[in-house]
């Protein structure tokens, strides 16, 4: 009679425990889906009202439990592939580029989101880079041409941007092709810089002056546009466009420019 009484307390016992982890299985997975869908429904909400999204964002949160995770007070990982939401043919940039976010030691806080560490892979079509460039460049020529540029300030109008990536180097025209600049980018202490391959204009070469400023403008519009606190791992010249890495460590969401 006593052994049939211990074998029953131990398959309840048992009984009890797989209903508890059955219970916790279906709670992180309940939990997944709910964080999941929150995310998406956050980038799709704060993308342009124009933007094409034909896609939502995807997001994987790896091996590590949730809802342990979520008891310690961050995730211990979690990866966002975000599509692009810039608007085609705008008078400004708006929206982003599609962006694949790593992310560990995630603080899931409304207010205040951030990560221990945290590594951004994307790619920059070469009409954002125009488009960023256009924007500074001005302001940029206007800090640095001490009266040197006013011969050229009318036809200051970026357009295009076409990249070699066979020679790493990519060709900004402006004024409908009258003249242009080959630039080389690189990537120094963390922040993007360029340098100058040659400059023409109607096939007569232009002061070096011209190239640095369009070089500063464009480094300037990037470092801030797109890098912000973070430090860029990687600037590689592709077909149609830049792809970039860029990653830091204890980032605040909220002050990310993107």
């Amino acid at each position: 009679m006593t052994r049939t009484s211990s074998g029953r307390g131990w398959k309840i016992a048992l009984g009890i425990i797989a209903g508890l982890l059955i219970l916790l299985f279906l709670a992180e997975i309940g939990i997944r889906g709910f964080i999941a869908q929150q995310i998406r429904s956050g980038i799709r909400d704060s993308a342009p009202e124009t933007a094409d999204m034909r896609e939502d964002a995807s997001v994987h949160f790896g091996a590590s439990p949730v809802l342990l995770g979520l008891a310690r007070g961050k995730l211990q990982h979690i990866d966002i592939d975000v599509p692009s939401t810039l608007v085609p043919d705008s008078d400004e940039i708006v929206g982003n580029p599609p962006a694949t976010i790593n992310a560990t030691g995630f603080v899931l806080d409304q207010n205040d989101p951030s990560a221990d560490s945290l590594i951004v892979n994307t790619e920059l079509p070469q009409a954002l880079v125009r488009d960023i460039l256009q924007q500074e460049l001005r302001r940029s020529l206007d800090e640095s041409q001490d009266g040197r540029f006013a011969e050229y300030d009318e036809i200051l109008t970026v357009s295009d941007v076409r990249t070699n990536p066979a020679d790493g180097t990519f060709n900004v025209t402006f004024s409908n092709g009258a003249f242009g600049v080959e630039l080389r980018p690189h990537v120094a202490d963390g922040q993007m810089a360029f340098s100058a391959e040659s400059t023409q204009i109607l096939g007569r070469n232009l002061p070096d002056f011209f190239s640095e400023a369009v070089s500063n403008a464009l480094q300037k519009g990037l470092n801030e546009d797109i890098v912000g606190p973070m430090r860029i791992q990687e600037f590689q010249v592709v077909d149609n466009g830049f792809r970039v890495t860029v990653s830091g460590e204890q980032v605040h969401l909220n002050q990310l420019p993107v």
